[in-house]
């Protein structure tokens, strides 16, 4: 395989580096607009790696690029996503992105079809993997009532007063507590505002942390229609909802310009560059906490399954928790597209894929090598 990451930063360094350790892959081309990233890439990845300074902006050499590659790994912002995942199907390439793009993907349907293409859209960890996790759930129960997923990646030292440390996008992170949230509840799909429904939780090996609702369930609403209860939550440690709601309350979220001394200023773009510095102090040690919480009927019986892990920073390799659970579901879901285990083309999304438990059980199989473990319980209720 010669497979090309899109987007080398904190996940898609490690996308890069993963997959160009692995026995199957030939080559991994590395894509990205900043020379920095790629001078970074370089050094952790010596061997199987070719490097490209190229923007998406760039369409023609893209598409150059595209013909010499047999599959592509996306790590671009969200903004971005839904354009790499068009440009790849009109180029006949499969792709499995990790964007959490707020643009759906399922209006490329048909034309992955036609061109006989696969796009995994989500596959991160959130969306991403926890959708695997109900996939999973969904194939063990014979109906699903409920589906409640907790996580979030913080520092293992937190510095007040935001107790958080940048892990991924810090404009995906702004769009997470801005943007509404699709949920279903008693069996209607419905949007709240973000950083609504809070609440605290202790989480095993943490302590006590809050909750509050994020846009992360990606297409599951779409996939499992008929539950009647579907929330996603961020988790963070107590106090930083509060905080973050004021911003949001006081305007320095919005998009729209003010005049300020005959200056235009975006609020959204100037608060990001003041989060900027106070959310990238302190240690990079983080830590990655998941909990999907499934309940249905199994045989006429209430069943309610757990899935579960936690993740650190790995001091060895320098690679952080956010970046380990989100790269690996990518490259191990790009590896079973390229040996030609994912058979139906068009938008394929997670929780599809593991439905099959022996596909499910390679990524699993995959995270556990690289010290990823995930626990799963099922207990009646």
């Amino acid at each position: 395989m010669r497979i090309l990451v899109v987007g080398c930063g904190k996940v898609g360094s490690e996308i890069a580096r993963d997959l160009a350790g692995s026995d199957e892959v030939d080559s991994v081309v590395a894509m990205d607009a900043s020379s920095q990233n790629l001078k970074l890439l370089r050094k952790r990845v010596p061997k199987k790696l070719q490097t490209v300074k190229l923007s998406m902006s760039q369409l023609p050499r893209f598409h150059t690029l595209l013909g010499k590659v047999d599959l592509v790994c996306g790590a671009l912002p969200g903004r971005l996503g839904l354009d790499l995942m068009s440009e790849t199907v009109k180029a006949s390439r499969d792709i499995v992105d990790i964007s959490y793009t707020p643009r759906d993907a399922f209006p490329l349907q048909r034309k992955a079809k036609e061109a006989g293409c696969r796009v995994v859209p989500q596959c991160g960890v959130a969306p991403g993997f926890t959708n695997m996790c109900v996939g999973d759930a969904s194939r063990r129960l014979d109906q699903m009532k409920s589906v409640e997923i907790f996580v979030g990646g913080l520092p293992e030292k937190p510095e007040p007063p935001l107790n958080y440390r940048i892990v991924f996008s810090l404009e995906d992170v702004v769009n997470e507590y801005s943007r509404p949230v699709q949920v279903i509840e008693e069996g209607k799909r419905k949007k709240v505002d973000a950083l609504s429904g809070r609440g605290h939780l202790s989480f095993p090996g943490v302590g006590k942390l809050e909750y509050f609702l994020t846009d992360g369930l990606g297409s599951l609403p779409r996939s499992y229609p008929r539950t009647r209860e579907m929330h996603e939550f961020t988790l963070r440690y107590p106090g930083h909802a509060d905080m973050m709601s004021t911003l949001r309350v006081l305007g320095f979220f919005e998009r729209k310009s003010v005049r300020i001394g005959g200056v235009e200023v975006e609020p959204r773009q100037l608060s990001i560059e003041l989060l900027r510095g106070a959310m990238s102090r302190g240690s990079p040690e983080d830590f990655l906490a998941l909990r999907v919480e499934v309940k249905g009927l199994s045989r006429g019986k209430k069943m309610s399954l757990r899935y579960q892990l936690l993740d650190h920073y790995n001091r060895r390799s320098g690679v952080s928790a956010m970046a380990r659970t989100t790269a690996y579901p990518c490259t191990s879901v790009a590896l079973l597209m390229g040996r030609g285990k994912i058979k139906d083309t068009g938008i394929v999304t997670p929780e599809r894929i593991s439905q099959d438990p022996r596909l499910f059980q390679f990524v699993l199989d995959r995270l556990a090598k690289h010290g990823v473990k995930m626990k799963m319980v099922g207990l009646g209720y």
